[in-house]
């Protein structure tokens, strides 16, 4: 026989799904009548009553469960059928919306931040929810991002026009899931970027060393 506490969990997780549903239409465009009011207070009274039942942390596991499988099964096939300067428009797309979700997703199920996670001194549901991008998406995208990027600085030094508005907004997508540090986009871009300039330079070098004169070239290096 089920035990009462778990048939109130399942009654109450499927308003809070059913509300997380209608957040990632709206988010993903769809025609969907509005994220209102009445929705927000089913959530927020149905994670009320799964933490008094002392089920908060089944529903702790069951939100990063939740924003995994939409990382996995939506953003990351809208992002591996796309390449090169399309590909890092919708990377840069997908994070904003992924922080977008997660901050509209986990503002409804405060009560289980307030009460439980803080007192269990464990990640809050901000957190967990931009991890699981970091974790499912920028982990397996961001080498073909950062390749992406330096094939179009390469452009812009060779004279072309790019557009620097994407790049800037690529590269926030690398700071921003250091999670507060700098490490991925040191480990993650600027490591390759430096590399990259280097080769480019000395490529060049070796070209003016062959086409021009040593003054020619001499004048070009410094000035």
């Amino acid at each position: 026989m089920v035990a009462p506490t778990e048939i109130k969990f399942e009654v109450e997780w499927s308003n809070i799904q059913q509300g997380f549903t209608k957040l990632i239409r709206m988010i993903e465009g769809e025609s969907e009548p509005a994220f209102n009011q009445e929705i927000m207070m089913m959530m927020h009274t149905a994670t009320y009553r799964i933490c008094a039942y002392k089920n908060p942390q089944q529903l702790y596991d069951k939100y990063r469960e939740l924003i995994e499988n939409y990382a996995i099964q939506t953003v990351l096939p809208s992002l591996r059928e796309k390449h090169d300067e399309c590909m890092l428009r919708e990377l840069a797309k997908r994070w904003n919306a992924h922080k977008l979700l997660v901050r509209l997703f986990s503002r409804r199920l405060v009560y289980l931040d307030d009460s439980f996670l803080s007192k269990k001194g464990l990640p809050s549901l901000r957190e967990v929810g931009l991890n699981c991008f970091r974790d499912q998406v920028y982990r397996e995208m961001q080498s073909m991002a950062a390749e992406a990027i330096l094939a179009l600085i390469h452009k812009e030094r060779e004279g072309e026009q790019i557009d620097r508005e994407l790049v800037r907004n690529v590269i926030d997508v690398f700071v921003e899931n250091g999670m507060g540090t700098l490490k991925k986009y040191e480990e993650d871009f600027e490591r390759l970027m430096l590399q990259d300039t280097a080769s480019y330079y000395s490529s060049k070098a070796s070209r003016w060393i062959q086409e021009e004169s040593c003054l020619d070239y001499t004048l070009k290096a410094y000035l």
